[in-house]
């Protein structure tokens, strides 16, 4: 019996904050792409026990108490102890990453955003709120959007890749939590439109996104968002 040839993990260390003194934000950042690549590798992971159709607990002896004959034992073990490894990995980054991102929103800038004009966007004045209220336009972006799902919620509200969101409902770079409180103000508010203050290529927009579940992909909005 042919088995196929089993996953290779990589085997990366985690980021060290020594290599970014002095950068916060370079840290945080690294740190968010290391959890990426750990929830990447433990879905494949996870993949090749199903392919086996095993699970991280099930029995690899038979009745007799010999190893199957039918699995791939050295592929099925090399797979539960990766998975066990990064697993750990992921717990500790997701540790780590409150603490960094904290340390990332509490540092000053280390260059400034161009000057944005300040043209209507969509038909609204890109300062001004559904509403009819004046919103202050904050001077430094709190975050900038890495990955626009297609299909999402973030895409049906015109938010782009490589866009600098300055007020995400409310929260701005002087604000208190960062990444966190924008992700806490999306979790309040599944179906109800939020509000964001978007420089794009020195443009300032204004886009009303609502977080939506169901849409076919992970998350409400669709997109992945990393400090600015």
């Amino acid at each position: 019996m042919s088995f196929p040839q089993p996953f290779q993990p990589t085997d990366l260390p985690l980021p060290d904050p020594e290599a970014y003194e002095g950068e916060p934000r370079e840290y945080a950042r690294a740190l968010m792409q290391r959890k990426d690549e750990i929830e990447k590798e433990i879905e494949a992971l996870r993949d090749v026990l199903a392919s086996h159709q095993v699970g991280p607990e099930t029995s690899l002896l038979d009745p007799e108490g010999y190893p199957r004959g039918d699995l791939d034992i050295y592929a099925i073990r090399h797979a539960r102890a990766a998975l066990v490894r990064l697993v750990n990995d992921r717990t500790t980054v997701s540790d780590l990453l409150p603490v960094a991102l904290q340390a990332a929103f509490s540092a000053p800038a280390t260059s400034g955003t161009p000057g944005p004009s300040a043209r209507p966007a969509n038909g609204v004045a890109a300062n001004t709120t559904p509403n009819g209220n004046r919103e202050e336009w904050p001077d430094r972006p709190v975050a900038r959007v890495d990955i626009v799902a297609a299909n999402s919620p973030a895409e049906a509200a015109g938010l782009q890749a490589g866009d600098l969101i300055h007020s995400f409902a409310g929260v701005t770079a002087s604000s208190s939590g960062g990444l966190q409180a924008i992700g806490a103000a999306v979790s309040r508010s599944e179906g109800s439109s939020l509000n964001l203050l978007v420089v794009r290529a020195g443009e300032r927009i204004q886009l009303q996104l609502t977080p939506r579940n169901g849409w076919g992909g992970r998350g409400s909005l669709g997109c992945h968002i990393l400090p600015a």
